[in-house]
C-alpha cells in the first residue's frame, strides 16, 4: 500500500469519526442549542469550508431558506421554484443535482444577480420525503467531483436530527404563537384599533405559507402586509390564491382576515394559528369598540354638562350669546373628532345666516340665500334631520362648492316649537360617520336653552351698556362741553351699543334745495350695513337733523327705540349750544364795544387833552426864559403842575389802551407793559401782528396775569412767552411767576374778568402750580373769527 493510499484512509476515517461526533452531538443538544446552526457549520467543514445554504421544501416547489451563513440567500427568505430549475429536479428526483455552468440554467438571470456561476443541491431525505436540500454555491468556477458525495454522506448521517428539528420547530411556533398572542392583548390596552390591527396583520403575514395579509374591521379600519416571496426563475410567481378568515366577536361580524400565498394550501398549523387569530382579533376589537363608546359618550356628557353649565352662568365678557355658541359649536366638533361644525339660523323663508363656526370654512356671519331642495331648506320645512353623502346631487351645490364642501347631516334647532336653525356638520372628504346625527342632537338640544339665557343676559348686559352710554353723553352735555364732542360721543356710543357698522349724525335744511350735510360719523366695523334704523333730532319741534345707524343683521336693528334718548340728549346739547354760542357772542360783542370805547377814548385824549397839556408845558417853559422875580416862581410852579398832569394823564392813556399796542401790536404793547414793572420778567415774543381784538385779549391776558403775580404772590421774577401755535390757529399765551401760587379764578380776582374775555373769544385759560411753587398760567386764543351759534 502506498503512503498516498494510507493518508487517503486516513482522511476518511478521521472523517467518519467526525460525522460521528457531530451526530453525538446533535443528539445530545438542549433545546436552547441552534441544531440548525451546527449542520451547516459542520456540513461546511465536510467541503473545505464552501458556502452553505440549508434550505426546507414547504411545498412541490416552495423553499424556505432555514440557515445560509455565507449567502447567497437570507435567512428566513420564501423561494418559489418553476419547473426545470435545480430546486425542482432535486425535490422530484430525491438524488443530487450538479449545474458546473448556470448561464445555460431557466433561472440564469436570477443566479447571475447573486453572483452563482455553478452549484450543487443535495436532497435531504427524512422518512422517503424530500424534506429540504443542502445547497453549495461558487461564483467563479465548477465545484470539486466529491462534493455531491462528501455532502450525501454527511446528509445521510444527520437524516435523523431532522426529525427532532421538525419536532422542536413545531414546539417553538407555538410557544411564540401563544407568547405572540399573549403580548398583542396585553398591548391592546389604551390602543387604537388601527394599532392593534397593524400588529395583528404583521404577525399574520409572518406565519409560515403567508404572502400577503389584510385586515378590514367595520367602520373603514383596512391595513395590510407583506411576506414577501423571490422567485428563482425568469417567469412571474404563480397566481397567489386568497383565503378569508371572518373576524367575529359575539356572532357579530366585525370584519375579515384576508390571507394570501402561492401555495396549494396552508400547512395545517398555519391555519390553526389564522383561525384563532381571528378569534382574538375579534374580542380586542369589540373591547376596544367598547371601550370607545364608553369613553365617547362619557366625554360626550361631560362635553354637554360644560355647555349647560356655561349656558346657565353666562360668559363675563363682551358679546356673551356670541361665545356661548360658539363653545358649543366647539364642543360639538370635539365630539365628531374635529369635524366641521357651523350653527345656522333661519334668518327669511330662504336665508340662512351662519352665527357660529368652527373648524369650518364658512365664516361666521355668511349670509346665504339657498334653493327649494337644498339641505336648509329641506331640515326648515321637515322639521327633521337630513343628510347629504353628496352636495353635488342637491341644488345648492354651486353654494357649498365655493366652500369645498362634499358632505353634510344638518340637525334642526328648535325654539318653542318653531325651526330656529340648524346644526350643520360637514365634510370636505365624503360622507360623515353613521352616528353623527345622534352626536349633533344632544348639542341642538342644548343650543336654545344657551340661546334663551344668553338672551336674557344680553338685555340685561344691553341695558347697562346703554346706561352707561347715555350717562357719558349727558355728563357731556351737562358740562356744557363743545358740540362736536358731544356729537363724536353720540356716533360713537350709538354706534357701540346697537353693535352697528356705522353710526352717523345728519344736518337736514329746510330750503329743499340743499342736500342733508353730514356732521358726525363713525364706522367700527367694514361691512355693508344693509340693514338701516334712523330717528329724527327735534330742536324747539323742529326737525334739526337725523341719527342713522347700520348694520348687516336685521335682529339688531328692531329697536328704533333704543336710539331715541341719544337723540334727545343731541337735541338738547344743539339747544345748549345754541344758547350758550348766543351769549358768548354777545359777550364778544360787548367786549368789543368796550375796547373800541378804550381805543377811541385813548385816540382822544391823546390827539385832544394830552396833546393841548403839551402845548401848555411848551408855553410855560418859554414864558419862564423871559420872565424874572416872583412871575419866574409862579411859571415853575405851573409848569411842574401841569407835567404832573401830563404824568397823570400818560398813565391813565397807557392803563386805557397803551399806544405801543395800538400802534405796534401785541409784541410792543407787552414791552411796554413790563418796562415800568417791579420784579424781573423773561420775554419770549414771537408774533406777528393779529386782528385788534386778539391783540388786545392778548395785552390783557399778559397785564392781569402779571399785576396778580406782583400783587398777590410776591413774585420776583416772571417768564412771559407769547407764540403762536403750530398751524397758526391759536395764539398761546405762557406766563410763570415764582410766587407763593394760589391763584383761582373762583375767589373773585381780576381772572374771572379774564376767563370771561378769554371764554368770549372761544379759548381757553388754565391755571396750574409750577414744580418751584409758583403759578403758571396758559391762554389759548383761537386767531380765527368766532363759528356762528348752531341753528
Amino acid at each position: 500500500m502506498t503512503d498516498a493510499e494510507r493518508a487517503e484512509i486516513r482522511r476518511l476515517v478521521e472523517k467518519e469519526r467526525a460525522l460521528r461526533d457531530v451526530a453525538n452531538l446533535i443528539g445530545s443538544a438542549g433545546a436552547d442549542v441552534d441544531i440548525i446552526a451546527i449542520i451547516v457549520r459542520e456540513a461546511s467543514r465536510q467541503v473545505d469550508g464552501l458556502p452553505i445554504t440549508l434550505t426546507q421544501f414547504v411545498g412541490p416547489r416552495d423553499l424556505f431558506v432555514r440557515a445560509s451563513p455565507d449567502g447567497p440567500a437570507e435567512p428566513g427568505m420564501r423561494i418559489v421554484s418553476e419547473p426545470d430549475t435545480l430546486p425542482d429536479r432535486v425535490f422530484r428526483s430525491g438524488l443530487p443535482v450538479r449545474v458546473d455552468d448556470y448561464r445555460r440554467e431557466p433561472d440564469a438571470e436570477l443566479a447571475a444577480r447573486f453572483g452563482i456561476f455553478a452549484a450543487i443541491a443535495v436532497p435531504i431525505v427524512v422518512e422517503g420525503r424530500v424534506w429540504g436540500m443542502f445547497f453549495v454555491s461558487s461564483s467563479v468556477e465548477q465545484l470539486p467531483p466529491d462534493t455531491e458525495a462528501l455532502l450525501s454522506a454527511f446528509a445521510q448521517l444527520v437524516t435523523a436530527s431532522f426529525d427532532s428539528i421538525e419536532a422542536r420547530d413545531q414546539l417553538r411556533t407555538v410557544a411564540e404563537h401563544d407568547e405572540a398572542m399573549r403580548v398583542i392583548q396585553r398591548d391592546a390596552s389604551g390602543a387604537s384599533i388601527t394599532e392593534v390591527s397593524s400588529r395583528l396583520v404583521e404577525y399574520a403575514s409572518m406565519l409560515s405559507g403567508v404572502e400577503h395579509a389584510t385586515l378590514t374591521v367595520i367602520g373603514g379600519v383596512v391595513v395590510s402586509a407583506t411576506n414577501p416571496v423571490v422567485s428563482i426563475s425568469k417567469p412571474s410567481v404563480r397566481p397567489a390564491q386568497t383565503m378569508a378568515f371572518p373576524v367575529t366577536a359575539q356572532h357579530n361580524a366585525l370584519g375579515v382576515l384576508s390571507i394570501e400565498t402561492t401555495l396549494p394550501g396552508l400547512p395545517t398549523h398555519t391555519i390553526q394559528f389564522l383561525n384563532d387569530l381571528s378569534e382574538v382579533t375579534g374580542r380586542i376589537i369589540l373591547a376596544i369598540t367598547n371601550r370607545q363608546q364608553l369613553s365617547e359618550l362619557i366625554d360626550e356628557q361631560a362635553s354637554l354638562r360644560r355647555i349647560a353649565e356655561l349656558a346657565a352662568r353666562g360668559v363675563p365678557r363682551a358679546g356673551p350669546m356670541d361665545d356661548i355658541l360658539a363653545a358649543i359649536c366647539r364642543a360639538a366638533s370635539d365630539q365628531l373628532n374635529g369635524q366641521e361644525v357651523t350653527l345656522l339660523q333661519f334668518e327669511s323663508a330662504d336665508t340662512v345666516v351662519a352665527v357660529a363656526t368652527y373648524a369650518s370654512s364658512v365664516p361666521p356671519g355668511t349670509r346665504i340665500v339657498h334653493p327649494p331642495g337644498s339641505m336648509s331648506d329641506r331640515i326648515a320645512h321637515a322639521k327633521a334631520t337630513v343628510r347629504v353623502d353628496d352636495f353635488d346631487s342637491v341644488p345648492s351645490a354651486a353654494i357649498v362648492r365655493r366652500y369645498g364642501i362634499r358632505a353634510g347631516v344638518g340637525v334642526p334647532v328648535f325654539i318653542e316649537d318653531r325651526v330656529w336653525g340648524a346644526f350643520v356638520a360637514t365634510s370636505q372628504i365624503g360622507p360623515l360617520p353613521r352616528d353623527s346625527e345622534s352626536r349633533l342632537e344632544g348639542f341642538a338640544k342644548l343650543t336654545w336653552a344657551a340661546i334663551a339665557n344668553a338672551e336674557a343676559r344680553e338685555s340685561l348686559r344691553r341695558l347697562a351698556d346703554e346706561q352707561a352710554a347715555l350717562r357719558h353723553v349727558a355728563e357731556l352735555v351737562a358740562r356744557e362741553s363743545p358740540l362736536p364732542a358731544v356729537l363724536e360721543a353720540v356716533v360713537e356710543q350709538a354706534a357701540r351699543v346697537l353693535d352697528a357698522s356705522s353710526a352717523t349724525v345728519a344736518r337736514e335744511y329746510h330750503n329743499g334745495l340743499d342736500e342733508p350735510r353730514v356732521v358726525a360719523e363713525v364706522k367700527p366695523q367694514a361691512t355693508r350695513g344693509a340693514h338701516r334704523a334712523e330717528v329724527p333730532i327735534l330742536v324747539n319741534g323742529e326737525l334739526w337733523g337725523v341719527l342713522t345707524v347700520s348694520s348687516d343683521a336685521p335682529s339688531r336693528m328692531n329697536a328704533r327705540d333704543r336710539l331715541k334718548p341719544f337723540a334727545d340728549l343731541l337735541a338738547a346739547a344743539i339747544t345748549n349750544s345754541a344758547h350758550r354760542d348766543g351769549l358768548t357772542q354777545s359777550r364778544a360783542r360787548v367786549i368789543a364795544a368796550a375796547d373800541e370805547a378804550r381805543r377811541r377814548l385813548q385816540r382822544d385824549v391823546h390827539d385832544g387833552a394830552q396833546q393841548g397839556l403839551v402845548n401848555t408845558i411848551l408855553m410855560l417853559k418859554l414864558a419862564m426864559g423871559s420872565a424874572g422875580g416872583a412871575d419866574a416862581e409862579l411859571l415853575a410852579e405851573a409848569l411842574s403842575s401841569a407835567e404832573e398832569a401830563n404824568r397823570q394823564l400818560r398813565d391813565i392813556v397807557r392803563g386805557i389802551l397803551p399806544a405801543a399796542l395800538t400802534r405796534s401790536g401785541l409784541a410792543a404793547g407787552i414791552r411796554s407793559l413790563v418796562a415800568d414793572t417791579q420784579c424781573e420778567v423773561d420775554l419770549k415774543l414771537d408774533i406777528p401782528r393779529l386782528p385788534a381784538i386778539i391783540e388786545t385779549t392778548g395785552y390783557f391776558t399778559v397785564a392781569e396775569a402779571i399785576t396778580n403775580a406782583v400783587k398777590h404772590a410776591q413774585a420776583t421774577r416772571l417768564t412771559v412767552s407769547c407764540v403762536l401755535s403750530s398751524d397758526g390757529d391759536e395764539l398761546i399765551l405762557i406766563i410763570e411767576d415764582d410766587g407763593v401760587g394760589g391763584a383761582d379764578p373762583s375767589r373773585g380776582t381780576g381772572l374771572t374778568g379774564l376767563k370771561d374775555r378769554i371764554e368770549a373769544s372761544n379759548g381757553t385759560l388754565e391755571i396750574e402750580g409750577t414744580a418751584h411753587g409758583g403759578t403758571r398760567i396758559v391762554a389759548r386764543i383761537p386767531t380765527a373769527t368766532p363759528r356762528a351759534p348752531a341753528d
